[in-house]
């Protein structure tokens, strides 16, 4: 029995033998065989010395020691000396027909074709990136030689290939055909990956000017050192610039390490290391300024160091950020699970791609476009976060559901009898007070304003007015319908921080409504005040602004889930359908509403006549009945344009502060002619008291007043009611550049 298997096992043996030599070790091509990979018929020899002739490799000796490739895609890594690859090529193609020999090998420093045996067509092609560009017989990336037709049934072919990075092979023998198909394919590949590569660069440079936050600016470089390396890999920077020899690896090995420094940097402004992990923010400048120098080394002297070791710093570089990627998604930093993800895809692409450059791995299609592909990957990623923190959500929209539920008639019903009663007490009087009536008819139109309010919970954040207004200027105008709300004489002091140089773009109608509504039901029914503090705090990382409103010391009755609805549980639902927050924190004198509030607004700059008011050197002046709808006009237009205004009653408070003034201080004191307002009149009563460089201007609706008229009675310029936003700024200019030896035309000074 054992005898028996020792012949099976024999046959089996010679049969496969048979087999094997069976198979055509040559590369065919004929009418069935349009294209042969060098890797199924050819063999290869490493010549360490480096020494050995194209004569040598060709002896008899020489040629035994060839060993069978066996693999359609050569991954030798990193070889000391020259590799001999050895092929037979047999044509019996058509008449017509031609074929040539595609080598993919673009980053090799040398790749030599040679046919010994052919007497009249003989290819002696000296080529790589260490060679003159001019030397290529075909000027295209990849290497590409054409094959004579004229030529014996079977003749010879070696390639010599020498490279100081890791040497990865694949070889063809194809009709031209399957040539111009597989380069099609290769520009339709690169076109596709630029393309995308081009459209999150435009993306990142939007949301750069957008927000002007740099971080959006670094992976624009990113994507664009992404590019050079795509380009680098494939050949196609020797292609653009032939004169340069040796610039390709240079921009590859600059673009590799550059990369993994824009990265670096990148992580520091996705996730504020600077602010949330200062430490690790530390590690991460030193990472920036390792790649930085290695690049420029590597960049001026590529044969200096082993290009392992750029390999190894760019892989732990990546290993590094994804330590902190999970160390930032444990500390829930926010936005790290997307750069989390980002980083897990980018170093497990960046990693086959590793392993397939170095032999570890058989990839070829990874080892090809397996690196753009997942830094494009990765950039989708980070794309997404950029969406989602652009792109404001609904997290409360399910919480006005239930407010069928509550019994918000009945409070609504007893705040409408507090005011009828109020009306009713006044009717009965045989002297109506027309000012608290005002105040009751005022309160009910709150009423009905928070009602509405109430079933438009969900719209306010998509159909808020859009009319541009300063913010503190909405402050102020939220203060004064208080104000004439106000039954019980309340106290509010309004702190402001750098509001004046803000300007709400959107929602302007619903915020003024939030700061009424703290102001009517946070308030003290004692003398306290209550104090309300607004700042905006801009965001610089993504580009979101939110305003914060602090009111303090809230009354310890008042609390968030207070049963009646209207107070603090309807201020909260209002801010909260704005994507805000609203809350009450401390104990005792310490006790404070916080809410935060995301707003579109723009920061506006101050223009010299502002800053000059801001200061102090002009001081504008509105001198007139406060219920004047054209003192209202004007006020609100100074404010918006950011100007710093005085409002008096009466001449004798303007005489006070005349008398008051500092030296170097200028006025410019605004008179009204209205039904409520006789201000040419009142000129005469307080011009003994104006110094010379002080001005006046009158504003009127009465159309029988004229400029010549208003100037003979002392005023420095006229300004009609419909040119108020036209004309009254460029009187004000105007007068700002006069100097200080200019006195009033006609203003008689009595001293």
């Amino acid at each position: 029995m054992i005898k028996f298997c020792k012949h099976i096992i024999l046959l089996a043996i010679v049969l496969m033998t048979n087999i094997g030599y069976a198979a055509p070790m040559m590369a065919l091509l004929d009418d069935d065989h349009h294209s042969v990979n060098l890797g199924s018929v050819g063999s290869y020899y490493i010549d360490e010395s480096a020494r050995l002739t194209l004569s040598d490799i060709d002896s008899e000796l020489l040629r035994k020691r060839f060993i069978p490739l066996k693999k359609d895609f050569q991954q030798f890594g990193l070889v000391k000396g020259n590799i001999w690859i050895r092929v037979d090529i047999a044509q019996r193609l058509p008449a017509g027909q031609s074929a040539a020999l595609h080598i993919k090998a673009p980053r090799a420093q040398i790749v030599d074709v040679y046919t010994p045996n052919l007497l009249n067509n003989q290819i002696f092609a000296e080529m790589g990136d260490e060679r003159p560009y001019t030397n290529r017989l075909i000027a295209y990336p990849d290497y590409i030689i054409p094959l004579p037709n004229n030529v014996p049934p079977v003749f010879t072919t070696y390639i010599k290939v020498n490279s100081r990075l890791p040497i990865n092979l694949f070889m063809e023998v194809k009709t031209l055909s399957e040539l111009t198909t597989d380069v099609q394919r290769d520009i339709y590949i690169t076109g596709f990956l630029m393309g995308i590569l081009l459209l999150l660069l435009a993306s990142n440079v939007f949301f750069f000017v957008r927000t002007k936050h740099p971080m959006y600016l670094v992976y624009s470089a990113l994507l664009v050192g992404i590019a050079c390396l795509h380009f680098a890999l494939h050949g196609l920077i020797y292609q653009w610039f032939p004169q340069w020899m040796g610039l390709q690896e240079r921009i590859y090995n600059f673009s590799s390490l550059a990369c993994a420094a824009l990265i670096t940097c990148f992580t520091r402004y996705y996730i504020d290391t600077k602010e949330y992990l200062p430490r690790v923010d530390q590690l991460l400048i030193v990472l920036i300024v390792t790649n930085s120098i290695l690049a420029v080394i590597f960049a001026l002297a590529p044969q200096e160091l082993s290009i392992a070791f750029l390999s190894a710093s760019t892989v732990s570089t990546l290993i590094t950020l994804l330590i902190i990627a999970f160390y930032g998604v444990y500390l829930r930093i926010p936005y790290s699970n997307y750069y989390l993800v980002a980083r897990l895809v980018l170093t497990t692409g960046h990693t086959l791609w590793i392993l397939a450059a170095y032999g570890v791995l058989s990839i070829p299609f990874w080892h090809e476009w397996g690196l753009t592909t997942s830094i494009i990957l990765e950039a989708l990623v980070h794309f997404g976060g950029i969406i989602t923190r652009h792109t404001p959500t609904s997290l409360h929209t399910g919480k006005h559901e239930d407010l069928r539920n509550l019994d918000v008639l009945t409070e609504i019903a007893a705040r409408i009898k507090r005011q009828t009663a109020v009306i009713d007490h006044q009717y009965s009087l045989p002297d109506p007070h027309k000012d608290e009536l005002m105040q009751a008819y005022k309160n009910l139109s709150n009423l009905a304003d928070r009602i509405t309010y109430i079933q438009n919970f969900r719209q306010i954040n998509n159909s808020g007015n859009t009319t541009a207004i300063n913010l503190q200027l909405l402050i102020d105008q939220a203060t004064i319908d208080f104000y004439a709300l106000d039954q019980s004489n309340a106290e509010i002091d309004m702190q402001y921080d750098t509001t004046v140089s803000w300007e709400l773009l959107s929602n302007t109608l619903a915020i003024k409504h939030i700061y009424q509504i703290i102001m009517e039901e946070m308030r003290h029914q004692t003398d306290q005040v209550l104090n309300i503090k607004s700042t905006v705090e801009s965001n610089e990382r993504d580009g979101h602004k939110e305003l914060k409103i602090e009111a303090y010391p809230i009354p310890s009755s008042v609390v968030m889930n207070s049963e009646l609805y209207f107070g603090p549980r309807y201020l909260r639902d209002l801010v909260e359908s704005l994507d805000g927050t609203a809350e009450i924190l401390g104990e005792g004198r310490k006790r404070a509403l916080t809410c935060t509030i995301p707003i579109h607004a723009r920061q506006v700059e101050l223009t010299e006549l502002a800053r000059l008011t801001q200061s102090g050197t002009i001081v504008p002046v509105i001198l007139g009945h406060q219920e004047s709808d054209l003192i209202e006009r004007t006020s609100n237009f100074l404010h918006s344009r950011l100007l710093s205004l005085t409002h008096v009653d009466k001449v004798e408070d303007l005489h006070l502060l005349l008398g008051n003034r500092p030296n170097n201080c200028r006025f410019i004191i605004f008179l009204f002619e209205d039904q409520k307002n006789f201000g040419a009149s009142d000129l005469a009563s307080f011009v003994s008291n104006l110094r010379d460089n002080d001005a006046c201007l009158l504003i009127s609706n009465n159309v029988n007043m004229s400029q010549e008229y208003a100037s003979a009675l002392g005023f420095n310029g006229f300004i009609y009611s419909s040119q108020i936003e036209t004309k009254l700024l460029f009187d004000m200019e105007r007068i700002q550049r006069e100097t200080s030896n200019i006195m009033l035309p006609r203003v008689k000074r009595r001293h």
